[in-house]
């Protein structure tokens, strides 16, 4: 019989024990895949959203807790434009903001001439113009996007209640944003009117020219940063990684999984212990017959290797599962695609295997030093 096959003859010896510590381990790594997926998801989300706009810098109130509760005048966009290397400067207000009945989604104004408009792919209708719903009776025009407009069965032509107000659907746009995709879009007028923000955005969306350099690129953020005291000015990426919500998913999903990951280590220990404290006649023969110590420790190794291989490779599975559960429940979709890549999957191999090193080499090293003759003599 090879090795491997002792250490799954031993672990199938105690289904009971095997089968909750094998449990745990399932468990601890199922919570790793898909908490950290999610927060991954979040982040990749966000950055999505301004990526898919050609965003360069934000600039948002200086000192704002997020990006939604900050307060920027829209005429300071006309200053931003004429700093030196901006090639567009665009006001932008958002809201997150229940759509229809019960579906929660974000909700963008862009003034009309607005270049996040070109992000925009209209599947149906058209974009929203002055004047728009009111013959129907509506304060002003809305396009949705693909999703959200599956989500509420409404089109181009229905009326849809938003900040507590009808606006009327004028067309249907898709994008590579998943944001987008699953929010809505109106004149920043209209937004601002409803929410009684005139005058005022959350954010202003820079652009800057394709020419620049990376050391010209630093030089235009330096200068909006001295001309702008009062505003907060962030490249895309480090706006995102820097999202208060964003930090505090990430500080949430490693609490957790390392929690879960040390009890499924401890469990993995704890069965391992009592197994060699069983074993310790049978662990002695083996020394007596002439096995060495490092092979006693392999066999025992590898039943913590099959012990956590065989949870990890179920964990991901159900973890991956649990991540698109969680992202198509009601409360969450179209905030959310998880994002669990090949680096994610190989994280949690390791993770997982480690756990049955960790938890396993401790007991294998004390039966392996163990005196065979003095076991043997039942001491």
């Amino acid at each position: 019989m090879t090795l491997s096959g002792i250490a799954f003859r031993n672990l199938a010896h105690r289904p009971w024990r095997t089968g909750l510590t094998f449990l745990g381990v399932v468990l601890a790594i199922a919570a790793y895949v898909a908490l950290v997926g999610l927060v991954r998801g979040i982040e990749g989300t966000l950055l999505a959203n301004f990526e898919t706009r050609g965003a360069d810098v934000i600039m948002t109130e200086a000192g704002a807790a997020d990006m939604l509760s900050s307060v920027v005048p829209v005429a300071v966009t006309d200053d931003v434009r004429r700093v030196e290397g901006v090639a567009e400067a665009s006001p932008e207000l958002g809201r997150m903001t229940t759509i229809g009945e019960v579906t929660t989604s974000f909700v963008y104004g862009w003034p009309p001439e607005g270049w996040s408009w070109e992000a925009l792919e209209l599947t149906e209708g058209r974009f929203p113009v002055a004047g728009d719903g009111a013959a129907e009776g509506a304060v002003g025009g809305v396009t949705l996007g693909v999703r959200l407009a599956e989500r509420i069965s409404a089109g181009p032509g229905d009326l849809v209640t938003i900040f507590s107000a009808p606006f009327i659907v004028t067309g249907l746009h898709t994008t590579d944003s998943v944001l987008n995709r699953n929010g809505a879009a109106m004149l920043l007028s209209d937004m601002q009117a409803q929410t009684y923000r005139d005058g005022f955005s959350t954010s202003i969306v820079v652009r800057f020219a394709d020419t620049l350099s990376s050391t010209e690129r630093d030089a235009a953020i330096a200068t909006l940063s001295s001309q702008f005291p009062g505003l907060a000015v962030d490249e895309t990426e480090a706006m995102v990684d820097d999202y208060v919500n964003v930090r505090i998913a990430r500080i949430l999903s490693w609490v957790v999984s390392t929690v879960a990951v040390v009890s499924a280590a401890l469990a993995v220990m704890n069965t391992m212990a009592m197994a060699v404290n069983e074993r310790r006649g049978e662990i002695a023969i083996m020394g007596a017959v002439g096995w060495p110590r490092g092979r006693i420790i392999r066999c025992l190794l590898l039943e913590g290797a099959w012990l956590t291989g065989a949870g990890s490779a179920i964990g991901i599975a159900l973890g991956v599962a649990a991540a698109w559960l969680v992202a198509r429940s009601p409360n969450v979709e179209g905030f959310v695609e998880p994002e669990i890549g090949v680096s994610l999957v190989c994280g949690a191999v390791a993770l997982g295997l480690g756990i049955g090193v960790v938890g396993t080499l401790v007991p294998a090293v004390r039966a392996a030093l163990q005196d065979p003759a003095s076991v043997l003599r039942g001491k």
